[in-house]
C-alpha cells in the first residue's frame, strides 16, 4: 500500500511540474530536480534493458550497469527524500542506504575487467561489500539506540545527522582512494593491457577519469558547506553533485556500452579477417588500359608488385599505413611510389588505400554472420582510424552510408 502511495505522488509530482513548465512557472531549483528524475527514470531503463539483453556481454558490462544502477538508486533515494515522499516511521525516516560508497568501486572492477586485469578487482569488491554492509548495520543499530532510549524528535534529528556526516566523509574517502587506484592501475600498468589498446584508445577512461575527478571536487565542497547544517533539511547543498551524477549516469550508460561492443566486435572480425588472409589470393586487379599514359612494361610490373604486397598482405587494413611506411616496406622512394600509384591507379594513395577497405567493409556488411556487429566496428577493422573517416569515404564511393548499404544489401 506505501508503494502504491510513493508511485502515485511520484507521478502526481511529474505532472505539476510539466504542467508548470508549460506555463512558465517552474523555478531553477524545480528545473533541476526534473533534470535529475529524469536521469534516474533513464537510469531505471537503461540497468533493466540491459540486464535483459539477448547479447551476453560479460562481466564488464555486468558491473558498468552495476554503477549506473547504483548512482540511479542513490539518485532516486535523495530526490524521494527531497520531495518528502518517504514515511514518518523513524526506520525508514532517518534511514539512508549508502548506494554512493558503491559507485566508483564498480566503475574501477568494470575497468580492470575490461582491460583483463581481473584478478585486481577481488580485494577492492570484497572490502566495498563489508563497508556498505557495516554503514547500513551502523544506522540500523544507531536508530534503535535513539528509539530505545526514548530521544526526542530534535535529539534522534542531531544524533542522525552526526553520524550521516561521519559516514559521508569515510565513504568519500574511500571513494578518493578507489579513483587514486584507478589512476594508477590506467596510467602507470599499461604495459598489461597492451592487447587491448590494439582495440581501443581508451580516451573516453580518461575522460571518465577527469569528470569524476570534477565530480569529487564538488563533492568535497558540499561536505565542506554542509558543515554544522541539517544533512536531513540543506538538500540545495548536494544540487551541483547530483546534476553532475545525473550527466554522469547518460554519459557512462552510453559510452561505456558502446566502446565495450565495439571492442568485442573488433576482436571477432579481425579473427574472421585473418581467417580470410590465410585462404583467400587476389581479390581484384586495377585496369591498367583506363590509363593511356603507361610509360613503360618496367613500370607496370612494378606497380603489379605493390598492388600484389598491398592484397595479398592486406596490409590496407592498418589504420596508421602511410605512403612513406609502405614504401619503405617496397625499398622504393616515396614520391616514385606516389607516381606508380597516380600513372596506374588513377588515383591518389588514399583513395587507392580506402578502395580496398571499403571492399574489405561491403563483405562484411553484408555476411549474414557479422550482422550483429556494429557498422563502426567494421569500419575500424578494414583499416579506418574513425567512424567519421569510414563513412566519408564510404559515401565517397557507394554514393551512400554504410547504414543505407547494409539495409539494402544484407
Amino acid at each position: 500500500m506505501y508503494s502504491f502511495f510513493i508511485l502515485s505522488e511520484f507521478f502526481s509530482t511529474l505532472e505539476v511540474k510539466a504542467n508548470d513548465i508549460m506555463e512558465n512557472k517552474i523555478s531553477l531549483i524545480d528545473l533541476i530536480n526534473l533534470l535529475f528524475i529524469t536521469g534516474v527514470f533513464y537510469g531505471l531503463i537503461f540497468t533493466v534493458t540491459l540486464f535483459f539483453l539477448k547479447r551476453k556481454m560479460g562481466k564488464p558490462i555486468l558491473f558498468l550497469n552495476l554503477q549506473v544502477l547504483f548512482i540511479t538508486l542513490n539518485n532516486l533515494q535523495a530526490w524521494l527524500i527531497d520531495m518528502n515522499l518517504v514515511s514518518s516511521f523513524v526506520y525508514i525516516r532517518y534511514m539512508r542506504v549508502p548506494w554512493y560508497v558503491l559507485c566508483m568501486p564498480m566503475f574501477y572492477v568494470f575497468m580492470v575487467n575490461y582491460l583483463k586485469l581481473s584478478k585486481r578487482s577481488f580485494y577492492v569488491l570484497r572490502i566495498t561489500i563489508g563497508l556498505f554492509c557495516t554503514f547500513i548495520i551502523l544506522r540500523i543499530s544507531l536508530i534503535y539506540y535513539a528509539q530505545q532510549n526514548q530521544f526526542s524528535e530534535v535529539q534522534i534529528k542531531y544524533f542522525m545527522d552526526n553520524y550521516s556526516s561521519i559516514e559521508e566523509i569515510v565513504s568519500y574517502s574511500y571513494t578518493l582512494v578507489i579513483f587514486l587506484l584507478s589512476l594508477t592501475t590506467f596510467y602507470k600498468r599499461q604495459h598489461l593491457f597492451y592487447q587491448v589498446l590494439e582495440y581501443d584508445d581508451l580516451k573516453w577512461i580518461k575522460h571518465f577519469m577527469n569528470l569524476a575527478g570534477v565530480i569529487l571536487i564538488i563533492w568535497l565542497t558540499a561536505i565542506i558547506k554542509s558543515i554544522g547544517n541539517s544533512v536531513f533539511s540543506s538538500p540545495e547543498i548536494y544540487y551541483p553533485l547530483r546534476l553532475s551524477t545525473t550527466i554522469l549516469i547518460y554519459w557512462i550508460g552510453f559510452k561505456g556500452l558502446f566502446r565495450f561492443r565495439v571492442k568485442e566486435d573488433r576482436i571477432v572480425l579481425r579473427k574472421s579477417i585473418r581467417k580470410q588472409l590465410k585462404t583467400e589470393n587476389k581479390e581484384f586487379l586495377w585496369d591498367h588500359e583506363q590509363n593511356p599514359e603507361i610509360k613503360s612494361e618496367k613500370q607496370r610490373e612494378q606497380f603489379d608488385r605493390v598492388n600484389d604486397y598491398v592484397i595479398n598482405q592486406k596490409i590496407y587494413l592498418d589504420p596508421f599505413l602511410s605512403l612513406d611506411s609502405l614504401a619503405l616496406s617496397l625499398q622504393l622512394s616515396s614520391g616514385y611510389l606516389s607516381n606508380l600509384i597516380n600513372t596506374f591507379a588513377d588515383t591518389h594513395f588514399t583513395d587507392y588505400i580506402n578502395k580496398f577497405r571499403i571492399e574489405q567493409a561491403k563483405k562484411m556488411l553484408i555476411d549474414k554472420d557479422f550482422a550483429d556487429y556494429t557498422i563502426i566496428s567494421i569500419g575500424l577493422e578494414s583499416g579506418f582510424n574513425s567512424k567519421s573517416t569510414f563513412y566519408k569515404a564510404f559515401k565517397k564511393f557507394t554514393q551512400i552510408t554504410p547504414v543505407e548499404f547494409r539495409r539494402n544489401n544484407l
